[in-house]
């Protein structure tokens, strides 16, 4: 189909058959009697534009040093005193103290930097507890809110920057008088050895330049990163819809900038902007809730503080609700909005009946919205196996739902060795295979939302990676949704859509 967005035209009749399944081109019968069309999407994900993804786009974290304390920031620390490091024993839910002599989970510690400061910190240990002061004035980690964690000062030495000291709300917390020398008998000075392996996300942004800073450079990234061009391009390349991904607090209305709870002003104008060039170049919209409160998978592009997986609170799933419920009020009456994806990729941790009570309420609430036949919702499979199928049960029978998918071959250990024909073979076999088992009569439709032409064979030539992409268009092409690409713009080529059209690498079919 040559657009999402409907337009009159003379019907079309023709049949696909599958073994199990027959779609009529002019319309899908679901199991509760409606008819909605089926809409052969060939998108493309507008990735680390509207949610920060630092590995898509590093200029963003250029002047951010290695070693900064910022959320998500990983630390151990080594007593200048005993040579030992601090240590949450049985990793959380118990006191704190400097007594391992080898810095591993136990040992190490994750910051939430506090807003408006450059010294004061929360710190969580490995079971996820924070770092809080007993009424006997120990350091001990077993409360689970952050709103009851102590506050700590740590203060680096002028002359050594590996040399730090933590500072309670009231005291020093160490065994011993600081004597303020900075020397090895001194039991408040720590040396601080921080992993360099710092999550980037727009919680790690924000921690780091202060919220009005933060802004200014989202502002100037929101208005360079993808511009009127870019859905002209995606228009006139065979595409026909864009998968937009979100965060949690598009629906703010607060001029004042924040980062805890995030508030970047500006912030819902420039989907706005989306939805008018979608409507200009007759793409669909998929507005994507790719950053829930809490986190739902931890990762950064789901705006994790920490890396911890928090999102399926009763508090965070109604506030969620309302998120879903606002977006779907704003663009109802858009023609280019397509669908609404209810959660992007949900953790294994997050319980299930979670997850349902969010999608039948998210469900809901799109469609309270929404009265059209054409616009769909979206669910996506908690990342584990058998994610796809709890969800095919629990949709089963739904009006426009669509199940999402993510197929990459990179995140399995199996797909380090394969060469560039294991590779095509692979996804001509299993990957049909699993999108095969997927599509049942009476569940959802299906949509492979993210896949990439990515992948672990080095030094591969342009014909070959022409040969992965194709063998994807081609098993994808048969979702009964659709697909779309991870992503239209990257450093690296085989994650760029743009690129890969314009290196003559990969060429959407337009039927």
């Amino acid at each position: 189909m040559a657009s999402i967005i409907k337009t009159p035209r003379p019907p079309r009749e023709f049949l696909l058959l599958f073994p199990w399944l027959i779609i009529s081109m002019t319309g899908v019968s679901t199991a509760s009697g409606g008819v909605v069309s089926p809409p052969g999407v060939k998108a493309v994900n507008i990735g680390a534009w509207l949610v920060i993804e630092g590995w898509m786009t590093p200029e963003l974290f250029h002047g951010v040093p290695k070693n900064a304390l910022m959320d998500g920031t990983k630390i151990s620390l080594q007593s200048v005193t005993n040579k030992m490091y601090l240590s949450a024993v049985n990793g959380g839910g118990s006191t704190v103290a400097a007594d391992k002599s080898n810095p591993q989970d136990w040992e190490t510690f994750r910051l939430w930097k506090m807003e408006n400061s450059d010294r004061e910190y929360k710190i969580r240990v490995n079971n996820d507890q924070f770092i809080s002061i007993n009424d006997g004035g120990e350091l001990v980690a077993t409360v689970a809110s952050s709103g009851q964690a102590a506050v700590f000062q740590i203060i680096s030495s002028t002359n050594n920057e590996g040399l730090i000291r933590i500072k309670a709300p009231s005291s020093v917390t160490a065994n011993g008088k600081p004597d303020g020398s900075w020397s090895n008998s001194d039991p408040s000075v720590f040396n601080i050895i921080v992993d360099d392996k710092q999550m980037q996300g727009d919680s790690q942004l924000c921690s780091f330049h202060g919220a009005e800073k933060t802004v200014s450079i989202l502002q100037d990234h929101w208005n360079t990163y993808i511009v009127e061009d870019d859905f002209s391009f995606i228009s006139s390349h065979g595409l026909n819809a864009v998968r937009i991904p979100i965060a949690w607090w598009i629906t703010k209305q607060n001029d004042t900038p924040s980062c805890h709870p995030p508030n970047y002003p500006g912030y819902q104008a420039v989907l706005d902007k989306a939805f008018d060039w979608a409507d200009k170049y007759n793409l669909g919209v998929i507005v994507d809730l790719h950053a829930a409160p809490g986190s739902q998978n931890g990762f950064e592009h789901s705006a994790s503080r920490d890396g911890n997986v928090g999102w399926d609170t009763d508090e965070n799933i109604n506030h969620t609700v309302q998120v879903i419920e606002a977006i779907a009020a704003r663009y109802a009456s858009r023609k280019s909005l397509l669908a609404i994806e209810l959660l992007n990729e949900p953790a294994q941790e997050v319980k299930f009946a979670a997850l349902k009570k969010y999608y039948s309420a998210g469900y809901d609430a799109v469609n309270r919205q929404v009265k059209r036949d054409d616009v769909y919702v979206i669910m996506s499979a908690r990342l584990m196996p058998d994610g796809p199928t709890e969800i095919i049960e629990f949709a089963s029978g739904l009006k426009k739902c669509a199940l999402d998918v993510h197929y990459y071959n990179l995140y399995e250990s199996k797909f380090q060795t394969m060469n560039a024909d294991q590779n095509i073979n692979f996804v001509k076999g299993d990957r049909a295979s699993q999108l095969k088992n997927l599509i049942r009569e009476n569940g959802p439709l299906v949509f492979v939302g993210e896949w990439s032409a990515a992948w672990h064979v080095p030094d591969a030539s342009d014909e070959n990676c022409k040969r992965f992409a194709d063998a994807q268009m081609g098993v994808y092409g048969q979702a009964s949704f659709g697909w779309s690409y991870w992503s239209y713009k990257n450093i690296d080529r085989n994650w760029s859509l743009k690129d890969m059209i314009n290196a003559n690498i990969i060429s959407v079919p337009k039927n």
